[in-house]
């Protein structure tokens, strides 16, 4: 075997120079089919790096042309001269595919990936989507006839034989230079941040390099948090396509943003959180509810920029800023930022909260329910110092629930509960240990959220607006794993939602809503009368719509699941196909048959279109 393989590839030898260039050729084509989006990310970075990010552009062409001969070169073992005639149809075939990738990036946002394939093949889904008839099958035939003419011209060059003199010299060199590029990208990711990522993989198949904590050690710098001022043509104007100024609120009560570190919402029952539960029978409380990503960064992100979580580096990185916070001051709210988490390391003073006045305060020490109980002290400073008359906004992030779920003696009501001693020992600790003694950092965090809101309520004569909820949630082993930040599990993103002002109904919202919604679900209740459309990706949760597709991932990781009010699909990084379970993430036997019936409407909701207009205001069913 091993002989007649050898014979093979000294047949083929002669092409292997002539099908490199050729390959290559191929390469360099990705960057007419991606032009368009590649001038879209550089243009967002400042000029000066312009060029270089072009440049890089061409190198990462030329990694795809190595890719397409390095996949292929096995065929000149078992195909010998016939590899003059596999390998130009097999690069016609990725040529052709490089061109639907492109257009289904231009148009879903996103890769060829295996939801993209699952939804398109289905019958009748292109169709459905506003494609006519006459538009597929010209699509079809210019693929075909690409296709055709690409092989052709392919086996014609292949006999002429052009190319290099040395095959493995130019691969070598080839390869070189990619890593150099990736190198160079992720030094400029460094530098400058999420803008140059996003636009360093605007190609396929360009795995992002970080080298953060290597150039930190070797410069002794920080890495730009996502941003950097004069990167970008665009840093400090608001995602939002509308001017701060223009917003009016016509109502303008207290606000209190309650978030709480890696809260799911199972945890929200009257054992564990029964201040707040009783709370709740006076507010709406959204059963559906999901965090944009299992991560805090990407979570906090969607939550006040009202933008899905995979629009994050392109987004902050870009130097934009949310709109919320200056329109909260154009309407003469002061506002406060408080946050025991230890959220620094993620750059949030430098994103999320970088145009707030005074910033986001994080500088708490000690154990996290220590922390907590500072932050609530200078909270309810902040309430005293406001003048009555003056709106207030106060957004509180609680930590205790964060591992290692620290609590003090006073909430140790679940038992047998996992000491918090040894992170790496969790491993050997019953997983129904470490839920409890969650439960009870759970436990002390909800006594504290109930102590400050009804100081706040008594210093200001007047119930404020309130929405609490968790960043994301946690896991216990229920997919192997202790923490978050690693899947689109349900764990990880169900989260309670509660809210609370006299404009909403008392009840339960049984619809898939989400942290994207916030935004355009505070400006709804204040009274601010632009279209949801203009503020970001989300729905007012005063009107919520039962036939959404809510779109979540992990965030530093391109895995993802669709959210609606019966199915969820998962899909990305890892996982070559789709899976389609249940809200609870259990497959569904007839998993298929509802993806090809619901087929058609998820393209449209990855497009940016919906099924149905918005109702006039929200029902919820009456609370037990």
């Amino acid at each position: 075997m091993a002989a007649m393989a050898s014979r093979r590839f000294e047949a083929a030898r002669p092409y292997l120079s002539t099908a490199l260039t050729w390959c290559v050729l191929h390469g360099l084509v990705a960057l007419m089919y991606f032009g368009g989006a590649l001038r879209v990310a550089v243009e967002r970075l400042a000029p000066g790096l312009r060029p270089l990010l072009l440049a890089g552009s061409f190198a990462q062409a030329l990694f795809l042309g190595l890719v397409a001969f390095v996949g292929t070169l096995p065929l000149a073992f078992l195909l010998g001269h016939r590899y003059r005639f596999a390998l130009p149809i097999l690069t016609a075939v990725g040529g052709v595919l490089l061109g639907l990738d492109a257009l289904v990036l231009d148009s879903l946002g996103f890769h060829i990936n295996g939801l993209v394939l699952a939804v398109a093949l289905q019958p009748h889904a292109l169709a459905e989507t506003g494609l006519s008839s006459s538009e597929m099958a010209l699509l079809a035939a210019a693929m075909v006839t690409t296709l055709t003419l690409d092989a052709a011209a392919g086996i014609w060059f292949l006999r002429r034989g052009f190319g290099p003199r040395r095959v493995a010299r130019t691969v070598v060199m080839l390869t070189a230079l990619c890593t150099a590029e990736r190198l160079v990208s992720a030094s400029l990711v460094f530098a400058h941040g999420g803008a140059v990522q996003h636009a360093t993989t605007t190609l396929p198949l360009q795995a992002p390099v970080r080298m953060n904590t290597f150039l930190s050690r070797v410069t002794g710098k920080a890495p730009a948090s996502g941003l950097r001022l004069g990167v970008s043509p665009e840093a400090g104007v608001p995602a939002a396509s509308i001017d701060p100024g223009s917003v009016r609120f016509t109502r303008r009560p207290d606000i209190v943003v309650v978030l709480v570190e890696s809260l799911r919402d199972d945890f929200f029952t009257p054992d564990v959180m029964p201040h707040m539960w009783r709370r709740a029978q006076r507010g709406t409380r959204f059963l559906r509810h999901h965090s944009a990503a299992s991560s805090t960064d990407y979570s906090l992100f969607s939550m006040f920029f009202g933008l899905e979580a995979q629009r994050r580096d392109a987004v902050v990185g870009a130097g934009r800023a949310p709109l919320l916070f200056p329109a909260l001051a154009h309407n003469g709210y002061q506002q406060s930022f408080l946050a025991a988490s230890s959220v620094d390391w993620m750059g949030l003073k430098d994103t999320v909260f970088r145009d707030v006045k005074g910033g986001l305060r994080t500088d708490y020490t000690g154990r996290s329910h220590l922390r907590d109980a500072a932050m609530v002290r200078d909270a309810l400073a902040v309430v005293e110092a406001t003048p009555p008359e003056t709106p207030l906004f106060l957004f509180v992030f609680f930590a205790g629930t964060h591992f290692d779920y620290d609590y003090p003696p006073r909430s140790e009501v679940f038992a047998p509960a996992w000491n918090g001693k040894g992170g790496l020992s969790t491993a050997r600790v019953p997983p129904e240990h470490i839920k409890a003694r969650a439960w009870n950092a759970a436990y002390e965090v909800d006594t504290k959220v109930d102590a400050l809101l009804t100081r706040i309520e008594a210093l200001r004569g007047k119930r404020p607006l309130i929405l609490f909820t968790g960043d994301h949630g946690e896991e216990f082993r229920e997919h192997g794993r202790v923490g978050h930040a690693s899947d689109v599990t349900a764990s990880q993103l169900h989260v309670p939602m509660v809210m609370f002002d006299e404009q909403l109904p008392v009840g339960q919202v049984d619809a898939v809503t989400g942290h994207i919604d916030v935004v355009s679900t505070l400006f709804d209740l204040l009274g601010d009368t632009h279209s949801p459309a203009v503020l970001g990706d989300g729905l007012p949760m005063t009107r919520p719509d039962p036939r959404r597709y809510l779109l979540t991932t992990v965030g530093w990781e391109a895995r993802y699941a669709l959210i609606g009010q019966e199915l969820k699909v998962h899909f990305g990084a890892g996982r070559p196909g789709t899976l389609v379970t249940d809200l609870h993430d259990r497959p569904l036997p007839d998993g298929k048959e509802r993806l090809a019936a619901e087929a058609p409407r998820i393209l449209r909701r990855l497009r940016g279109s919906s099924d149905t207009a918005l109702p006039e205001t929200a029902t919820a069913t009456d609370l037990p």
